[in-house]
Formats: C-alpha cells, structure tokens, sequence
C-alpha cells in the first residue's frame, strides 16, 4: 500500500505541476504576467557618446549667419570640421578600443551617423565633410575614384593621422557623391545626362551646405 499511496502523491504533483504550467502559460499569452515570475530590470538607454554630443553642441549652438563670402552655413560647419579633425588625430595617436574593437573616433562618427538618420536636422558630420570638401579639393571631378585620388595630392603634414582623416572625408563625399551632384542648379548637360557623366562641383557642396544649415537653423532667429 505504501508504493500505491506514494505514487498517488507522485501524479498528484505531476497534476498539480502542469495545472500551474498551464495557469502560467495562459496568463502569459493574455498578457499578464504571474506575480511569481522574475521581473526584468527597464531597459536603461544607453549614454550618448561625450565626443559626439559635444561637437553636435558646438554646431549647433553657433550662431545663424554667413561667412564673409556670404555661404550660409559655413562658419558652423567649418567650427565642426575643425573639432571634429581635432578628435579623429586624438584618436588617431591614442588608439585604444572599446569591446567592439571600436576607437574613440569609431564612437562618434557611428553616434553622429546614428543622429542624423534618427533626426534629419542634425547633420554635424554632414556639414563638416560640405566644408572639407569646399575648402580642400580641387573641383570639379569627374568620378569617385578622382575625388579619392586627390588625397593623395594634398600637400603633406607631420601630423600623424592627418592623411588618414582626410581619408575618411573623402571616402564620405565619395559615398554622397551622385547625390550630391544633383543638387546644383548649374551641373550636368543633356549629353552628360546620356553618357552618365555626372561631375560634382563646389556649388553641389555649397548646396548642400545651405540645406544643413536650414536644417540647423530651423525655427531659430537670427540676432
């Protein structure tokens, strides 16, 4: 009698187990949760990353306005270009890598990439490849591979990661490159158009500037 008694107390259990697996299971698909079951800790937002914060601040807040030349954008994005050449040498020369394998430099071009997908009037990075590419390359080019190829030209420096941000830039401009050529008023023919030569300007950079820094200036006065 004892075996009987023992596994009447063992199916009990069975039963009473896959009674509450069921309870559980159900309460579940209803979308309510048994007080018995683990809370999950709120997800916490991850820290936008300082350096790209900073620069985005600094763009940002500089003031509405022309250069001397009267280009709408450049003095923000030439204020940009600078920190942001500044922050791409620092990690350049102190190269350490998160657990990603990511560089400082790494983190905050991903996080202004990231931003300017996620809220279209932020164009940091955007707007200071505009300005380099104004300022640096001799314009117009005919091709990616030609834009590229003129980094190879600049004029050299000892400052170790200087070419290698210049570089970058360019591998940029070289990415926006056939959208950026159809933004002047002035760029291809009807032949050019045919033949799918597409030649990128400075008023295709100067273009784009003005539609970065509308973006910038949104809903802002000037003084």
């Amino acid at each position: 009698m004892d075996w009987l008694r023992g596994t009447r107390h063992l199916l009990m259990a069975v039963c009473a187990a896959l009674l509450l697996g069921t309870l559980a299971y159900l309460l579940i698909f209803a979308g309510v949760k048994p007080d018995s079951a683990p809370k999950r800790p709120a997800a916490v937002a991850a820290p936008k990353n300082a350096a790209a914060d900073r620069v985005e601040k600094l763009y940002d807040a500089f003031a509405i306005g022309t250069d001397a030349a009267g280009n709408e954008g450049y003095n923000a994005a030439q204020k940009a270009e600078q920190q942001l050449r500044l922050d791409f040498l620092g990690s350049f020369q102190n190269p350490q890598t998160n657990a990603a394998n990511q560089t400082a430099w790494d983190q905050e071009a991903a996080q202004l990439i990231s931003d300017s997908l996620k809220y279209g009037s932020d164009a940091t990075l955007d707007a200071a490849a505009m300005y380099w590419g104004a300022t640096h390359l001799s314009l117009p080019v005919m091709s990616r591979e030609q834009l590229l190829a003129q980094v190879d030209t600049m004029p050299g420096s000892d400052q170790p990661g200087e070419r290698q941000f210049n570089e970058y830039m360019a591998d940029y401009l070289a990415a926006r490159f056939d959208s950026l050529n159809r933004l002047s008023s002035s760029y291809q023919s009807a032949s050019d158009d045919i033949e799918g030569n597409h030649p990128l300007h400075l008023s295709d950079l100067q273009a784009q500037l003005r539609v970065d820094e509308t973006g910038r200036t949104l809903g802002k006065s000037k003084p």
